[in-house]
């Protein structure tokens, strides 16, 4: 895995149980948080937890590129539900960076004011339990943290940074005040902005200082489906320039991948050991695209994922030789190792670095590894060597037919592209530097789940029969996903929750996973069940729901507007095709209506049918991108409301006299 982003749900609940500080004298409060807490408390939504009063930040550019970053966050706590996060503030370092202090302080809404000690720190490795990296943080929780209080942090960290950068994140899940950012350069260093997600604001210049200052920043909304926080976040990357020392300063995306290859060059070597294996799991004798998938299947699956990220290491891959000797490497190090293996057998490749969420990394985006934090490779392929077209095809004007391959993700089979690697851009690290490139988008039939069911109607409303559902695509990677370490107690109970979603007071009597372990074939789940009581009796009539499994329209908040884009994983074509045998003595009086919805990035169509004593119901409902636009909410929200109609349709039975 490339450097990436601390979560931090993952120690908050930690640093809770830490904070034992002393209350501070009188003196010990410094007045700039003094006077933040008298400011007059603006109004806010009901569901806002907290407000940064102040987000303060001030960089210094050394004469040997080294960074020195002060910091100051203030906020204010509104409900009990931000006590936590608010009152949580952490700064990361590693080998090439230190934090200098950390301090804080609180002031509650009663006037007892708490300070921190250094005794309160917390510091601690962010890595897994199978992962290692030199990535730590040190961090701090203040008490008195109730509905009202103010909390205050202070810091400064310094670092030797790999690139000649800074980000300046503005803008946060809490409202944001007063949000400012102070540049001091040295000598001979000057700085070019990139603005992300705002628009440009001009800078001013005091005491030799260039100064940014924002306020009353929204909030980044919390919405069903929306795109990355990160990558709807405002935010500046400043890219510092010096003519004496220009190697870790880049104007545009090429210079960045030629940076990329200049770090792992070498790295792509084959040892004697390689070259052997290359030889059994490929020979000459084969088809090439036979030899190209054995090699994939190798990296993909004997290379054990574990990644070992010491300071530049989290950027520089192990050498393949390394890789194939230890049989464990992160992405880097698995996209490394094939690429050595397939040279060997005179295909070339090319490293692609991507952010694993579709979003945060746009066209838009300015030259940052900081944005990155996978990689995968690009296969190029010769034009005789596959017979149809494959999902994850990338045309190259130059370097032709590449085939995207994620060696990491061990449940997408070769030919196919991830869902969040789909529709996104990565860094394509060629021979003469790197480009951006579009990640190629799957059609939805590649993507999808196609349902039969026959089923069988009791005169008493119990329904019961067999479903069998065909995972295809990225539908059959996340069933793998879920299902695969779970025992048999644990498969039956998720199989249980999926159906029982859409029934109620049911029984799953059987069920049977095939190809679960096969991930070149389609997962299918087998599943026998009765529902006590799934029709409804009114008099003579019988009251039975075609749609009997499956619920199709996404989430939405009817209560709140909408903020964001929609998106959906990848394009999909969901297939359902159900027949419901009826009780004897009872014949359909009345039949649902058609569905039909066609709208630019979606179709929906639904039909009940009367075939003499069964009920037939079939629909197809395709999804053919990845995001709907603001522009479009108005038709999602009428295909949304269109679907669940249908699904809550009933046809009428009515019993012979």
């Amino acid at each position: 895995m490339l450097k990436k982003a601390i979560n931090s749900s993952f120690f908050l609940l930690a640093l809770t149980l830490l904070g034992f500080c002393s209350p501070a004298s009188a003196t010990d409060v410094p007045e700039w948080l003094r006077n933040l807490a008298r400011q007059p408390q603006k109004t806010y939504a009901d569901d806002v937890n907290a407000v940064i009063l102040l987000d303060d930040n001030v960089t210094f550019v050394k004469d040997n590129g080294d960074l020195v970053h002060r910091g100051r966050r203030v906020l204010r706590i509104l409900r009990p539900e931000g006590r936590d996060r608010a009152a949580t503030y952490w700064v990361e370092y590693n080998a090439d960076s230190k934090v200098n202090y950390l301090r804080g302080w609180s002031i509650t809404s009663k006037g007892q004011e708490y300070e921190s000690k250094s005794g309160d720190i917390m510091e601690r490795n962010v890595s897994t339990y199978e992962v290692y990296s030199d990535a730590k943080i040190k961090a701090l929780h203040m008490p008195g943290a109730d509905v009202g209080t103010v909390v205050g942090f202070e810091y400064e960290q310094q670092e030797h940074p790999y690139v000649f950068q800074d980000s300046w994140r503005f803008q946060h899940s809490e409202p944001v005040e007063q949000a400012h950012y102070e540049l001091h350069l040295a000598s001979g260093w000057r700085f070019k902005s990139a603005w992300m997600n705002h628009k440009e604001e001009k800078p001013t210049e005091e005491n030799g200082a260039v100064q940014w200052s924002l306020s009353d920043i929204p909030r980044i909304e919390d919405e069903p489906h929306m795109p990355p926080a990160r990558g709807l976040a405002g935010g500046v990357i400043f890219t510092f320039f010096n003519e004496k020392n220009p190697a870790k300063s880049y104007r545009n995306w090429s210079e960045l991948g030629t940076w990329f290859t200049q770090l792992s060059s070498s790295v792509r070597d084959a040892s004697p050991g390689l070259s052997q294996k290359v030889q059994e799991l490929s020979p000459s004798n084969q088809p090439l695209m036979q030899r190209i998938k054995s090699l994939a299947s190798f990296a993909q699956h004997d290379v054990r994922y574990v990644a070992i990220e010491v300071g530049v290491g989290g950027y520089r891959p192990h050498t393949a030789g390394d890789v194939f000797n230890h049989r464990y490497g992160d992405c880097k190090d698995k996209a490394t190792v094939l690429s050595s293996m397939l040279a060997q057998i005179g295909v070339k490749s090319y490293y692609i670095i991507v952010n694993a969420t579709r979003g945060v990394v746009t066209k838009d985006s300015p030259p940052t590894p900081g944005g990155f934090n996978h990689m995968i490779l690009a296969i190029a392929l010769p034009e005789a060597s596959y017979s149809k077209p494959l999902p994850a095809m990338y045309e190259h004007p130059k370097l032709g037919h590449l085939l995207i391959f994620d060696p990491t993700n061990e449940f997408v089979p070769f030919g196919q592209i991830p869902p969040y690697e789909q529709d996104n851009y990565g860094l394509l690290v060629g021979e003469q530097g790197g480009e951006l490139i579009h990640m190629p988008l799957s059609p939805p039939e590649s993507n999808g789940i196609n349902r039969t069911a026959k089923l069988k109607l009791l005169p008493d409303g119990t329904l019961q029969g067999d479903v069998e559902e065909t995972y295809v695509g990225f539908n059959a990677m996340l069933g793998r996903m879920y299902l695969q370490n779970e025992s048999e107690t644990e498969r039956k109970k998720t199989i249980e929750r999926v159906v029982g979603s859409s029934l109620g007071n049911f029984q799953l009597d059987h069920y049977e996973l095939v190809n679960a372990g096969d991930i070149d074939q389609d997962l299918i789940i087998r599943f026998k069940f009765s529902a006590a009581h799934y029709a409804k009796s009114a008099g003579s009539m019988m009251l039975v729901r075609p749609r009997v499994v499956g619920e199709l329209a996404g989430a939405w908040d009817p209560n709140k507007p909408r903020h964001y884009a929609y998106d959906f994983r990848a394009p999909f074509l969901d297939r359902d095709n159900i027949e419901i045998s009826l009780p004897e003595g009872f014949t359909v009086d009345e039949l649902p209506d058609p569905a039909k919805a066609t709208f630019p990035f979606a179709e929906y169509v639904s039909k009940t049918e009367n075939s003499g004593s069964v009920l037939k119901y079939t629909r197809e409902y395709k999804i053919t991108a990845t995001q709907v636009s603001m522009d479009q909410m108005d038709q999602l929200k009428k295909l949304f409301g269109q679907i669940n109609l249908d699904e809550k349709n009933m046809a009428v039975l009515k019993k012979a006299n």
